[in-house]
């Protein structure tokens, strides 16, 4: 009967691995990820540093927010976000990281 509780979790948790990385597939909300890295900014400060439309870059914090990766804080009329989950910053550091150092030279030598 363990056997079968324990292939539930695993299962459990493979569904809600590929649900993050579903939430972890777009360019732009890994972007978002590596500005707030180092420090919890408003929307104001992601747009300076995101070239995106203002109504686009709130639709990307919302599915970043509701998926539990970012949390925010109102101040004033400001809506700060910052990283909820550094599990989330580590898993897009070590496959950005692998891309940038290997992708494209294998691609290169396969032509």
């Amino acid at each position: 009967m363990s056997n079968g509780t324990a292939a539930q979790t695993t299962i459990a948790g493979y569904e809600a691995a590929a649900e993050l990385f579903g939430v972890l597939s777009t360019p732009i909300r890994l972007r978002i990820i590596g500005a707030l890295c180092g420090s919890e900014k408003n929307v104001s400060q992601l747009l300076q540093e995101i070239e995106v439309s203002q109504p686009n870059m709130s639709q990307q914090l919302n599915v970043l927010y509701r998926a539990g990766v970012v949390d925010k804080r109102r101040e004033g009329a400001q809506m700060y976000y910052r990283i909820a989950d550094e599990t989330v910053v580590r898993v897009c550091k070590a496959v950005c990281a692998r891309t940038d150092d290997g992708t494209e030279g294998r691609e290169a030598g396969a032509n």
